[in-house]
Order: structure tokens, then C-alpha cells, then sequence
């Protein structure tokens, strides 16, 4: 990068052209490669679950086909007349071996060639015709068969899961069996027998091997078991066993991915048959013919781009050159170099950019500075503003307290209770020092023993007739609010529900965590805040801090007005002051953000 660097302004023009054209190639050589590969992928997929799904559906009109050769039976009343007779004697017996087999050997076996067993069974006798050396597996205890039963329970014909058994030799030979019950003609109640065919895959397979997959690709059959029981074309040899088995495993129709490659895999499951088509490509070979063509494309691109390169060089080196001087010098003013200046070599159309250049640099060099003077000038207003509003609030405030503790202290002294009065005074003097020998902030285990200090003060005058709760949780105290949040609150409290009337009055102080946010009450059983001096309070405490009248809302509101505006000063628009008021009571709650100040 700093060899780049050193390099001429025209050679880095040049490079970086060269750069955007080959990322404008890479990509669009990629989105074009990404696109028409995701588009043969899905017509790929598509074409061959419609080629597999017509060879499901011709594989279920084969099996269809062994389904009505089970019926043939019912053209034969010889037949129909032997199954529903007992032999009486060895030589009859015989007779309907004789039959039967014949009939078995020239109608249902004879003319197809994948018929490898057939079979008339019913609870008396078992009568076959087979072309393998090999019997059915259950051949000595088809009554117990599972298949059996379910035929002679029902009319349908059923298609026995396809498996491997030995046919010819010790090799296993995937066969399926086509079951059927048979009844009598004269009484439809009266079971004959049931007719069973064992076929091996030759018709199915004459069947897949006239599918045409492209591109390479393979169709296998697999039972539920997940056994290959057919597979042509010879992708399947170049991928080992462990992945085979995956693939058949697999049971999505999407890429399966694997450590020799990755295939594109469709399955169509004939649940009649117990069979599932698989139909598998090489994304590889798939691609191929794509990547060829990639191949050109970038390097017909790659040669156009050198050629272009060279056009630009020229380009760059003869007209450009002051052009690329005054950009250079617009970056600089962009990243904070306002005296940089501009030559004039010429009154054309760029000499005059190089002038205006200048102009524009002068201009904003002078803007910025008197703009950084005069915000400069506005933030130290606002500040002391802020500083005094602050300062003229708690002056306020310190007033009214003052007068209502030293207001109690003067009566009890007037009543000779002078072990109460040094109490109070002790009250006091803890109280005024709390106030007086902190800064504006304190915590609210300070303010709430200063409260406390406060309501003993009162409690000794209303005696009974005033009680007091504080329950504040701990992890709270040691956090900081304004001096004489809560007093002032506490000591209204005193005044318009104590005072006013002869009934016992409780005042309760309590906190609750919100949503970013702690919430502080002050609540009283007094006879609450009438509309009127509610709404002005309200009305109050709306009202900027330089406006007529601020802060007079009414008797009593003083305070809470004064809490309100130290505590938007304090917090800003996030804290709140909420009255809420009935005959039954009064309670008021301090909404202050957090953390609050200092705290993490």
C-alpha cells in the first residue's frame, strides 16, 4: 500500500480504474456464473422429477397390470370349482394339482417372463408353479404369514415390500410379490384362496432403463429398507460406498454434499410399491460447461481492460492533470486542511475551478472560525443561565424549611418540654447539617435521615395524630439526588393534611425501580389538592423558568415547583413530578432517570 502510495497521481488513477473494472468483471462474471448455475440447477431438478415421476407413474401401471393378472383366475370355473372343493382322496387330490398347475403354468406364467413363483393357496392345500429352484421363504407356514391373513381379511390386492432373496444360485435377487384374494363367484361371502406372484424387476427395470438422465446421471431404486435394488449409468462407480449409502440415505431434494463432491439428488417415493426413484447428477460435470464458458468471458474481459488501461493512460497524462490537482486539494479540505490553495495556469474552464477553489477555501476557513467562537459564546451562557437558575431555586427553598422546624422548636421551649426541645434541637442541628455542609447532590440515606430529623420534629406536636413510614430499598441509599428533594414534600404533606383537621394522618415514603427510571412517593390520607389549585400547579410547572408568575401556582405549590425545575435542571426532560390526588389522599412521586449522577 505505501509503494502504491508513491506512485504518480496518474499511475494511481490508472490502477484504480484497472482495480474497478476487474472487481466490475469478477462480479459480474460471478453473478452471471451464480445466476445461470442456480437456473440449471432448478431446471435440472425440475426436468428430472418430472422424468422420474413419469417413470413412478409408468412403474405403477406395470405393477397395476400384475394386479389384473391376479384376476384372471375368475375366467377359469374349473379353477374356481377345484379351490372350492376338498380333495376325498389322493387320486382327486391329484386331480386338482393337476389343474390348478396347469393352469398356474400356461395362463399366468408363461406369457411374462419376470414371473418367477405363482402361487393358490388356501387352508386345505397349496398349489404353485415356480421357475427357480428356490420355493417362497414361507412356503411350509403361509398360514402364519402376516400377508396371508391380511388378504384373506380383505378384497384388495396388496404389493408385498421389495426385497432380496435367493432366486438362481447363492446371489440375492430383488423380488416383490403381488397378493390377492380370491372369493367364489355364486356366493361373494365364501373365500376360495389367495393367488401370490413373485416377480423379480425386469419389467421395472425395462422400465428405468428407458429413462434418460443427462448430463451424466444415475437412477437407482431403493426399498424402505434403503437397499439398492436397480441403478444405471456409471456415476455411481466413481463415488465409493459410504457416500452411496448417504445418498440414498438422504432425504431431501437439494445438493447433498460430501467429500468427493456434491450431488444433486430428486426422490419420488411410490408408497404403494414400498419403492423409492432416485435420481442422482454430478454438480461437477453439471457445472462444467458453465465454467468453460467463465473461463472465456474473464479473459476477453482481462484483454478489453488492458486495452482500455492504455486509452486511459493517455487520457489521463494530457488533459486531466490540472483537473486532478484541485481534487487532490478538495480531499485535503475534506479532511480539515482549509489553507491549502489552488494554482491558476489558465482562464479556461478549469483555471476558473481552480479560482472559485480558492474562494470557497477562504470562506469556509473564515465561517468556521467565527461559528467555534460564537457556539463557544452560547455554551458558557447557557451554562451560567443554568448555573443561576440552579442557585436561585435552592436559595428558595432553604427559607421555607427553615421557618417551619424553628417554628416547633419555639413552641415546645414555650411549653417548658425542654428534654424535648434539646431533642429537637439535636434534630435540628443534625437537619442543618445535613443541608448545609454538602454540596447540591447528596444520597438518599442523607435526605431520608434529614426527613426523618424533620417528621420527630412534627411528630412531638401532632403526638397520635401523626404517624410516618419510610421504606426506601437499600440498594437505593447510596445513591445521589438533589439537597431537599423529598423535605419539602413531606413538610406539605404536614401542612394540608395534618394541620387542617383533627384526624389521625399517616404519611408514607416509599421507592419503586421502573423502566430506567426510580420512583420516589410521598403519600398522605389527607383530603387531597382541590381542581383548581391542582390545575394551576400544572399550569405552573409548564411554564418556562423566565416567564411571569413562574412558580406561583398557589398556596403550598412553591415547593413542589421548585422540586420540579431543580430536577428538569438536574435531569433534564427524562424527570418528572406526578401528583395524584382524591378525597382519600394525596400521593406525589419523583421520577428521577438512571443512574444518576456519579454512579456507573
Amino acid at each position: 500500500m505505501r509503494s502504491l502510495r508513491n506512485l504518480s497521481l496518474k499511475t494511481q488513477i490508472v490502477v484504480a480504474v484497472c482495480f474497478v473494472n476487474l472487481a466490475v468483471i469478477v462480479l459480474v462474471s460471478y453473478g452471471n456464473y451464480h445466476w445461470y448455475s442456480t437456473q440449471l440447477t432448478d431446471q435440472t431438478m425440475e426436468q428430472t422429477q418430472q422424468v422420474i415421476e413419469q417413470a413412478g407413474s409408468n412403474i405403477n401401471t406395470y405393477i397395476n397390470e400384475l394386479y389384473r393378472l391376479t384376476l384372471t383366475p375368475y375366467y377359469n370355473d374349473e379353477l374356481l370349482h377345484v379351490l372350492g372343493q376338498t380333495a376325498s382322496s389322493a387320486q382327486q387330490q391329484l386331480e386338482f394339482n393337476r389343474v390348478v398347475e396347469g393352469f398356474l403354468s400356461s395362463v399366468m406364467s408363461l406369457p411374462r417372463s419376470e414371473i418367477l413363483r405363482v402361487y393358490i393357496m388356501n387352508d386345505n392345500a397349496l398349489y404353485s408353479y415356480t421357475r427357480t429352484p428356490y420355493e417362497m421363504a414361507e412356503y411350509s407356514s403361509y398360514l402364519e404369514s402376516d400377508w396371508y391373513k391380511q388378504a384373506c381379511a380383505t378384497t384388495d390386492p396388496l404389493l408385498l415390500p421389495p426385497r432380496l432373496e435367493r432366486v438362481y444360485g447363492d446371489n440375492l435377487t430383488p423380488i416383490f410379490s403381488v397378493v390377492r384374494q380370491l372369493r367364489s363367484k355364486e356366493d361373494n361371502n365364501i373365500t376360495l384362496g389367495v393367488v401370490k406372484v413373485d416377480a423379480d424387476y425386469t419389467g421395472i427395470r425395462s422400465i428405468c432403463d428407458k429413462v434418460d438422465l443427462n448430463a451424466g446421471g444415475s437412477l437407482l431404486i431403493v426399498n424402505e429398507q434403503n437397499q439398492i435394488l436397480y441403478s444405471s449409468g456409471a456415476l455411481l462407480q466413481e463415488v465409493d460406498a459410504e457416500d452411496v449409502q448417504k445418498i440414498v440415505a438422504y432425504t431431501e431434494d437439494d445438493l447433498f454434499a460430501s467429500d468427493q463432491g456434491n450431488y444433486i439428488v430428486n426422490r419420488f417415493v411410490l408408497p404403494d410399491c414400498g419403492i423409492t426413484l432416485l435420481a442422482v447428477h454430478s454438480y461437477a460435470a453439471l457445472m462444467r460447461p458453465l465454467q468453460e464458458n467463465l473461463l472465456k468471458t474473464v479473459l476477453l474481459a482481462l484483454g478489453s481492460m488492458l486495452f482500455a488501461a492504455v486509452l486511459i493512460v493517455f487520457v489521463v497524462a494530457r488533459f486531466l492533470r490540472p483537473l486532478f490537482d484541485i481534487i487532490r486539494l478538495m480531499h485535503a479540505v475534506e479532511g480539515g486542511d482549509l489553507q491549502v490553495r489552488a494554482q491558476v495556469h489558465s482562464h479556461n474552464e478549469i483555471g476558473y475551478l481552480a479560482e472559485s477553489f480558492n474562494d470557497m477555501a477562504g470562506a469556509l476557513s473564515s465561517m468556521i472560525q467565527r461559528n467555534t467562537l460564537l457556539a463557544q459564546e452560547v455554551y458558557r451562557a447557557q451554562y451560567l443561565s443554568k448555573e443561576a437558575q440552579y442557585n436561585s431555586l435552592c436559595s428558595q427553598i432553604k427559607p421555607h424549611f427553615l421557618y417551619n422546624v424553628l417554628n416547633t422548636i419555639s413552641l415546645l421551649i414555650k411549653c417548658g418540654e425542654y428534654k424535648t426541645a434539646i431533642r429537637s434541637v439535636e434534630d435540628l442541628s443534625y437537619y442543618l447539617g445535613g443541608i448545609m455542609n454538602v454540596d447540591q447532590d447528596i444520597t438518599i440515606r442523607r435526605e431520608l435521615n434529614i426527613c426523618q430529623a424533620y417528621l420527630d420534629l412534627i411528630q412531638l406536636r401532632y403526638q397520635d395524630r401523626l404517624t410516618y413510614s419510610i421504606r426506601v430499598d437499600e440498594a437505593l441509599l447510596d445513591r445521589k439526588i438533589p439537597s431537599l428533594t423529598l423535605q419539602p414534600l413531606i413538610e406539605n404533606a404536614v401542612k394540608y393534611a395534618c394541620e387542617p383537621r383533627r384526624q389521625a394522618t399517616r404519611i408514607d415514603v416509599a421507592s419503586q425501580w421502573e423502566a430506567n427510571a426510580l420512583r420516589l412517593c410521598v403519600t398522605d390520607n389527607g383530603p387531597g389538592i382541590d381542581e383548581a389549585t391542582l390545575e394551576k400547579i400544572r399550569r405552573s410547572m409548564q411554564e418556562p423558568d423566565d416567564a411571569p408568575g413562574s412558580g406561583d401556582g398557589g398556596k403550598g405549590s412553591i415547593g413542589i415547583i421548585n422540586i420540579y425545575k431543580r430536577l428538569r435542571l438536574r435531569y433534564g426532560k427524562s424527570a418528572a413530578l406526578l401528583i395524584d390526588t382524591s378525597p382519600q389522599g394525596t400521593t406525589v412521586s419523583l421520577l428521577i432517570p438512571l443512574p444518576c449522577e456519579g454512579e456507573p
